[in-house]
């Protein structure tokens, strides 16, 4: 079976066969999502006459039509990933193998969704009832502003939790010709700064914080109550020293500390 799905995406035919096929799945689904909206466009075009009344009418029934298509079409998209990650579980799988050519297709439509929808929808509960429809599990009082989360069904985020915007949540990655997904656990109370990439395997304790433009390399483990940031852009020299002069600092401290005892003692 590897083999043989290995020659099919390999093809350049094949692949392009492929491709068409995903593509037009994702758009019959989208059409499920849009044709309540298009109708209620079409009836409102229906009502229009040389009247400047009519047109603003008409108008407002196109805006409300795009927000009903937007809610939609997260739910329809949400439950149609619910389904398409029914037993596609966390671990490592070859490129050629049936699972990759699975998850192929699922993250295609997800990156339309990704692209076309999400831009309207972070900052509100709207993003919220997508990724629990998808399978994130979320708790309460949690704000999430960034569009950038794949595989949401291996998501799991604590209540009180706020992730910034344009952070990058992502529970798959390519190594040595696998794909592996794992999963994003963030516990009650984490912050997640502006830009930062959270990748498969990471886990963030309670009340913990990741910095700004901080990358966390996949399997990280971040204690409760700690907070990881990446240094700002500086040469290599100037690390070393600040890194140097707190080793000297804490030595020094542990001395002074140490000596306060003796006399103490004295």
């Amino acid at each position: 079976m590897k083999s043989f799905i290995d020659r099919l995406l390999r093809n350049p035919v094949t692949f392009e066969l492929i491709c068409i096929f995903s593509y037009t799945f994702y758009c019959l689904i989208f059409a499920i999502g849009a044709t309540p909206s298009i109708f209620f466009i079409h009836q409102g075009y229906q009502l229009l006459d040389n009247s400047l009344i009519t047109a603003f009418a008409f108008t407002i029934i196109c805006f409300l039509s795009f927000y009903f298509f937007l809610i939609l079409e997260s739910i329809v998209i949400g439950l149609v990933e619910r389904v398409m990650t029914l037993g596609l579980k966390p671990g490592s799988y070859p490129t050629g193998s049936f699972t990759f050519l699975r998850w192929l297709v699922y993250s295609g439509l997800h990156l339309w969704f990704v692209n076309l929808i999400l831009p309207f929808l972070h900052g509100n509960n709207w993003i919220k009832l997508y990724l629990r429809i998808a399978g994130a599990k979320i708790g309460k009082e949690t704000f999430i502003n960034t569009k950038q989360i794949f595989d949401p069904y291996l998501l799991e985020i604590g209540s009180n939790v706020v992730i910034g915007g344009h952070c990058f949540l992502n529970c798959h990655m390519f190594e040595h010709g696998y794909l592996c997904i794992d999963k994003i656990v963030i516990r009650d109370g984490a912050t997640i700064g502006a830009r930062a990439y959270i990748t498969p395997g990471t886990y963030v304790g309670k009340k913990s914080a990741v910095g700004m433009n901080t990358h966390l390399r996949r399997n990280t483990v971040i204690e409760d109550g700690r907070t990881i940031m990446t240094p700002p852009g500086m040469g290599i020299r100037q690390i070393v020293k600040l890194i140097r002069d707190k080793e000297k600092q804490s030595v020094n401290e542990l001395q002074t500390t140490s000596n306060e005892e003796e006399d103490n003692i004295e």
